[in-house]
């Protein structure tokens, strides 16, 4: 098989792409419309391809028609983290595979929606972060509320106010202003919470947890 195509950019910071490409992946940036049917074309033979990151505002994002046409000609298409997971939960009953925590929460919660893995990045690699997603926030209150005190209700407030935001407005500086004033959580709880959440980015850790587990070598065709 073919080294597996993975498109990738803000959440891989941190990462060593350098080290995954040796390790045998093909890394792309972020997947914008078109680059799919171009990586059919130049293709002898179909392969794996990876969606995490990609475009959709400066350029027209990647269609359900041209995956499904990958699909069609016999690739395996995972989705992780971000745009990859939004396009595996809509792919789901064509063919394309999710994983990680992120997909997993499109059928878990009702306001679960998209724009919770928007982000604002710079436009070349590293594709450094200029916004916070939403969804690290929803782990962080996932795994760290019960232990540092933080209600149910809290957290839902907090997470209905933040997503009445524009993605590009969702920094850490306003998360921890809602974080107080809407969650009324103390400064230090609210402090903890961020400097965990910093630390234990989801979107990364559900890529990590793919490349490392590497599910298509057990996938059937």
């Amino acid at each position: 098989m073919a080294e597996p195509v993975l498109f990738v950019g803000p959440t891989a910071c941190g990462i060593d792409l350098a080290a995954l490409s040796r390790g045998g992946l093909r890394v792309r940036p972020p997947v914008a419309r078109g680059d799919v049917d171009s990586l059919l074309a130049r293709s002898r033979r179909p392969g794996v391809m990876i969606l995490c990151d990609g475009l959709f505002q400066s350029q027209p994002a990647v269609s359900h028609a041209e995956l499904c046409r990958a699909l069609d000609a016999g690739w395996q298409v995972w989705g992780v983290s971000s745009l990859g997971a939004i396009r595996a939960h809509e792919l789901r009953g064509e063919g394309m595979r999710g994983f990680g925590w992120v997909y997993e929460q499109f059928s878990r919660h009702a306001d679960f929606t998209d724009d919770e893995m928007c982000l604002l990045h710079f436009p070349e690699p590293p594709f450094f972060p200029a916004s916070v997603p939403l969804v690290n926030l929803r782990y962080a209150l996932a795994c760290r509320a019960a232990d540092l005190g933080i209600t149910a209700a809290s957290g839902r407030r907090v997470l209905s106010e933040l997503s009445g935001l524009w993605f590009g407005d969702r920094t850490a500086s306003r998360m921890r202003l809602a974080l107080l004033e809407t969650g009324g959580l103390s400064a230090a709880v609210a402090d903890e919470l961020l400097r965990w959440m910093a630390a234990y980015p989801v979107k990364t850790l559900d890529l990590q947890a793919l490349l490392q587990q590497r599910p298509w070598r057990a996938a059937p065709a």
